[in-house]
């Protein structure tokens, strides 16, 4: 089972390394099972793999190797989101399935202050759309 999550994470990290995707956005981010942050700007990234339970991130600025039994998941995105924590949605001080109910209410419609809708974009993006409910949801459950 372990060597499965190795290689789906792998493939992910495949997926999303793709140059063109890359070049949309301004940074990399993983997510650590820990629920920390590990950035990386997009000039110049690439991904490369020392065997197939390690990934070495490098860019025109650094370069780091992560263990990927430590990676929860990762996302491109523009900008920062560091005035709040990741996924208060409703500004309330806690994540939890009323950041969900109120991203789901953005997303159909419903009326918001600026800095809700800030928050919405959970995964920093550009768009409140599916991907933040995802998102949300996966840090809810870390």
């Amino acid at each position: 089972m372990a060597k499965f999550k190795y290689i789906l994470i792998l493939l992910l990290l495949l997926m999303t390394a793709i140059r063109l995707q890359a070049e949309e956005f301004e940074k990399l981010t993983f997510v650590k099972t820990d629920g920390s942050t590990i950035s990386f700007s997009v000039e110049g990234l690439k991904i490369t793999y020392d065997d197939f339970a390690h990934a070495v991130i490098t860019n025109d600025e650094t370069s780091m190797t992560l263990d990927l039994a430590s990676l929860k998941y990762m996302y491109f995105s523009n900008g920062g989101n560091s005035a709040f924590a990741t996924g208060d949605v409703n500004g309330d001080g806690e994540v939890n399935v009323a950041d969900v109910n109120t991203l789901v209410d953005i997303i159909l419609g419903g009326e918001s202050d600026d800095a809700t809708i800030k928050r919405a974009d959970v995964n920093e993006d550009g768009e409140i759309n599916l991907a933040d409910v995802n998102a949300l949801t996966d840090i809810i459950h870390r």
